[in-house]
């Protein structure tokens, strides 16, 4: 096992010099920010879509740029979302009240509605809402934050970040409505609406019935090229203790690819059983590695598929297919017609569990398509 700190990083997002290949994407983020453009973000699950967030937030706050943040996901209710949208509004860079604990009530001044405060043991202090918040009230507190953020957008570009947004019905199904409308209010204030589901993307933001249609600027993120994420390899192996040579940085490339996430994963897992270099059986041995840390969580993700559903994964598993409704893959899953290929399809593609890339259906997770293969199904 190494014991020297590992070059590489998966499973939350990339920061640092673990961030990668993404530069064209992070300025074009960086560059609609400061010019006042509204923008909705989409990516597949894991290519690296909250780690732009936090690269071009990064770059905006050394320029002095007010950003609020906030990933909806994690927010458990209503009242949750708004607590956090208030504690960015609060923590806001170069704001009056700043980490200021004289300045608390001077900023609750500004709402219209007073949360609960608590402060942590340096002082910083935490807003909260009660579950039962009503849709009226947290409208205002939206609205409140969004005036923050206007004012500052007087002096310096300022962006509201709303990290998987597809969530946002959850909280309230009016509540796209209201962000267009303050969007309306406040165009110098940024909207940056991020995603990784992309049909409730669309349905939200980029179909022509959409609440938010048309009033943002579409920037989507692809893989990262094979050779520049294969190169971010041979470096980062190098500066870690164990180099790699350009063609064992391709193949860990074409065996986890194409996200980011799944290729740092079997790097990181190669270097942990590597020597002085990273060579091929390093990254069939980080493969294995990968395998058996997921196993248990595959057996039970295999195990609640329907049965037309698991036949399709693993025949996918074999290398997948680009004619999923012909006959001779229809009869290998062993069903009754393309019909049923179609809705395990789409099941499993609303889960996240296959994917359509480069005109091919597969199965999304390298590490689940080798245990497939390997297991006695």
């Amino acid at each position: 096992m190494a014991s020297r700190p590992n070059p590489f990083h998966y499973g939350t997002p990339a920061e640092g010099d673990f961030f990668t290949g993404r530069n064209r994407e992070v300025q074009a983020l960086v560059s609609r920010i400061t010019n006042h453009i509204n923008v909705v973000l989409v990516s597949p699950r894991r290519y690296g879509k909250t780690s732009v967030l936090l690269r071009a937030e990064a770059e905006l706050a050394d320029n002095d740029r007010a950003i609020i943040h906030v990933n909806v996901l994690r927010c458990r209710d209503l009242g949750a979302l708004v607590g956090k949208l208030t504690g960015q509004a609060y923590a806001m860079r170069g704001a009056r009240w700043h980490r200021a604990k004289q300045a608390v009530p001077e900023f609750l001044h500004r709402l219209r509605i007073t949360p609960g405060v608590t402060f942590d043991a340096g002082g910083s202090p935490s807003f909260t809402f009660g579950p039962n918040m009503t849709p009226r009230d947290a409208d205002d507190m939206v609205a409140d934050v969004y005036a923050l953020l206007a004012e500052e957008a007087a002096d310096r570009p300022a962006a509201l970040i709303l990290d998987e947004f597809q969530s946002i019905p959850d909280h309230g199904g009016h509540l796209p409505d209201l962000l267009k409308a303050l969007a309306d209010e406040h165009p110098k204030v940024s909207l940056v609406l991020a995603g990784s589901k992309r049909h409730l993307m669309d349905r939200l933001v980029t179909a022509h019935d959409a609440p938010l249609y048309n009033m943002a600027q579409r920037l989507a993120l692809g893989p990262i090229p094979d050779a520049e994420m294969a190169a971010y390899l041979e470096t980062r192996s190098a500066d870690g203790g164990a180099p790699m040579t350009p063609e064992v940085a391709a193949a860990i490339v074409a065996l986890a690819g194409p996200v980011p996430n799944d290729i740092q994963h079997l790097a990181y897992e190669a270097f942990e059983v590597a020597g002085r270099r990273i060579d091929r059986a390093a990254v069939a041995a980080g493969l294995e590695l990968a395998v058996d840390h997921e196993a248990p969580t595959y057996v039970e993700e295999f195990s609640r598929r329907a049965p037309g559903q698991r036949q399709v994964l693993i025949e996918l598993a074999h290398g997948g297919t680009d004619a999923p409704a012909s006959e001779t893959f229809v009869r290998a899953c062993r069903l009754a017609n393309a019909s049923s290929v179609s809705r395990a399809l789409t099941a499993m593609d609303t889960d996240d569990l296959v994917a359509h890339r480069d005109g091919r259906w597969v199965v999304a997770d390298p590490f689940f398509a080798t245990w497939l293969r390997q297991a006695d199904l």
